[in-house]
């Protein structure tokens, strides 16, 4: 059942430097349960007391998990399903009390799931923040030509973009989950000792991602740019383990001096569960498996046969391609006293890569970038783009999240009622303020996915999920006007124009074109 799960993992997110660590969690956490269950076995610890109430529960809990994940590309579900599967076909079998003395390895497990693209999203760009203002601060404290806009280091010729995979979620997933290991390798029986550790994997990884991005910065100032990006940018993530390594030995032998106990004037060693191999008696693993009933599995078996059916059969279908004209046909030259500007400046990309690189032609099926001014000389920059199919891996990319990744820092973001739809219905979207290379912008912008208007990752997400259980995959778009301003002052202003603009432009766009507001 999992087969084809494996095989997209590997494909997919695994392949990828973020979720890199997968795989090594996943043979990790199963080598861990064969040695654990070798002891259990050994020191006569387990116990065939099945739960069958308890182990059925999970098992379906499994099973919904799998065929709502499967089905919608849901990976936290689809993957994650693998835990109450094995959790409880373990229980139903053998019960709680076994399940209870190898427990660690399935939460183990949790670490090789990959995380939802929104919680990512958000966890990750204040994470390049913090590195890049730490580095900066490191590098000008030790004198060096350095400056900083937004997650952009400037440091003498050369420009250095702090990419996601540089801003330390996966070292810290990663390096949380050894940390993890290691403490239940090692058993010691100070309580204060192993949470404080696991807790300060946080800030470790965070300093050790530092140091590389300073490693980073002055091979790139000393050595040029193609060293920064060729061999040495490969050797600077052995250079954030072994950083991360020394401190959390450093930090553990402090930990281990100041919570250790003295019984007779003797410390307290570690319990030391250790990876030995206890020698098993002759037929235990005969006694284990002996009585297993043949009815039981053959019932699990046509469950797992009919979830993959289920499985199949709520995948959504994409619907009859709509007979729509493209963005340059529909949107007129014109729009009330406002006119095309040839040759305007250039307008942030629409959707970045973990580079900050455009992806535009990767993500929509149509874009347009204007810029029109008024009488008054006022420019309006605007940026449409449309994507036929929304799906989990391929949806619409927020102007926060881009603008951030290109330079810019978002000074000021919040939700607006815009009276933009016909008769002046209101459609919910967002005003935000940003500046960086060189200027500062004044955004106003909203979503459409299908006949919804979700303006967030999360939202977002759940909307096509919605979309998804119907049998459907949406389509959407990104309607998206700025301006320059001096100041945040004048950001009001811009807004209550933009907002007028973008309501003329949705009155003149063609009916045939694809709609900027839901029908």
């Amino acid at each position: 059942m999992y087969v084809p799960s494996f095989i997209d993992l590997f494909n997919g997110p695994w392949a990828s430097e973020k979720n890199a660590h997968g795989p090594i969690v996943m043979v990790v956490a199963f080598v861990f349960l064969y040695f654990r269950l070798r002891q259990v076995i050994s020191n006569g610890e387990f116990e065939r007391k099945p739960a069958p109430v308890a182990g059925c529960a999970m098992l379906v809990l499994g099973l919904l998990m799998y065929a709502l994940g499967r089905s919608q590309s849901v990976q936290i579900l689809e993957v994650g399903s693998l835990l109450p599967m094995l959790s409880g076909l373990l229980v139903a079998l053998f019960g709680l009390r076994t399940w209870s003395r190898m427990w660690f390895a399935f939460f183990f497990m949790f670490f090789m799931i990959p995380l939802p693209p929104s919680v990512v999203d958000m966890l990750t760009l204040p994470m390049k923040i913090g590195v890049s203002y730490a580095t900066e601060h490191v590098l000008y404290w030790l004198n060096y030509p350095i400056s900083r806009s937004g997650v952009i280091l400037i440091i003498g010729p050369y420009q250095l973009l702090v990419a996601d995979a540089c801003a330390g979620l996966n070292s810290l997933f990663t390096l949380e989950a050894l940390g993890l290991l290691y403490m239940n390798l090692v058993r010691h029986p100070s309580l204060l000792r192993n949470v404080s550790l696991a807790l300060l994997i946080v800030p470790i990884s965070f300093t050790a991602n530092t140091i590389r991005i300073v490693f980073l910065a002055l091979i790139t100032y000393y050595f040029g740019d193609a060293a920064g990006q060729g061999f040495l940018h490969g050797f600077s993530g052995l250079v954030l383990f072994l950083s991360a390594l020394l401190l959390i030995i450093s930090v553990d032998t402090l930990l281990n001096w100041l919570v250790s106990k003295r019984v007779n004037g003797k410390r307290v060693k570690s319990e030391g569960a250790g990876l030995q191999l206890p020698p098993l008696a002759p037929g235990a693993w005969q006694q284990m498996i002996g009585g297993l009933r043949l009815r039981p599995a053959a019932v699990f078996f046509a469950s797992t046969l009919a979830v993959l059916g289920v499985a199949h059969a709520l995948v959504p279908k994409l619907g009859a391609a709509p007979s729509t004209l493209a963005l340059e046909q529909a949107i007129p030259a014109s729009i009330g006293d406002w006119k095309l500007l040839p040759n305007a400046v250039a307008q942030a990309t629409l959707a970045t890569n973990e580079e900050g690189g455009a992806l535009t032609d990767e993500i929509y099926d149509d874009v347009l970038m204007r810029t029109y001014v008024n009488a008054q000389g006022a420019q309006m920059m605007v940026a449409l783009a449309y994507a036929r199919e929304q799906r989990q891996d391929v949806k619409l990319h927020l102007p926060e999240i881009c603008y951030p990744a290109q330079g810019y820092k978002v000074l000021n973001l919040s939700q607006a009622t815009l009276a933009v739809g016909a008769g002046g219905s209101i459609v919910p979207g967002k005003h935000m303020l940003a500046r960086g290379n060189g200027r500062t912008e004044a955004v106003t912008y909203w979503t459409r996915v299908g006949d919804g208007y979700p303006n967030a990752g999360l939202a977002m997400r759940t909307k096509i999920f919605r979309d998804g259980l119907q049998g459907k995959i949406s389509d959407g778009i990104l309607v998206r006007a700025s301006m320059l301003v001096p100041d945040g002052a004048a950001a009001p202003a811009a807004y209550a124009a933009q907002e007028q603009f973008l309501r003329q432009l949705v009155a003149a766009t063609d009916a045939r074109g694809t709609p900027l507001v839901a029908r």
